[in-house]
């Protein structure tokens, strides 16, 4: 059992049509896919967990998992949170990178929302909805 939560998070490196051209937001994302591949808090991120897609061709990381138990002493969410570190400080010298993360737990009011850099609140967020078992 335990308290549950759903998970989700992009990095995401964007840039206007000259950084394209040039080459300088796609080596900034691969510069900062090898520092986190070679980083032992982040490196784990990358073997283990099937939920982290790297995709190449949008200059992005994916990650969202539903019904997981996201407590920060657990090495895999340590992980995670160490990748979203990383982001982070990239975000302070780098203009091309940002990233959103969104959290909610089993209780109404738990919720976590994080826009970092570059970031767009579009890219990730909390929609709570009602539902009615008569209107299915």
């Amino acid at each position: 059992m335990g308290y549950r939560s759903t998970v989700a998070y992009v990095i995401r490196f964007i840039g206007d049509a000259t950084e394209e051209a040039d080459g300088t937001t796609k080596g900034a994302f691969f510069t900062f896919l090898c520092e986190a591949k070679a980083n032992e808090n982040t490196a784990p991120c990358f073997r283990s967990d099937d939920a982290l897609e790297v995709d190449e061709e949008k200059l992005e990381m994916r990650f969202f998992a539903e019904d997981v138990k996201w407590y920060e002493s657990y090495s895999d969410v340590k992980c995670h949170e160490c990748l979203l570190g990383l982001a982070r400080e990239w975000t302070e010298h780098n203009a091309s990178i940002g990233y959103a993360f969104a959290r909610i737990g089993e209780d109404a009011d738990d919720v976590t929302e994080e826009v970092y850099g570059s970031g767009d609140y579009d890219w990730v967020g909390v929609n709570r909805s009602i539902y009615c078992d008569w209107m299915a």
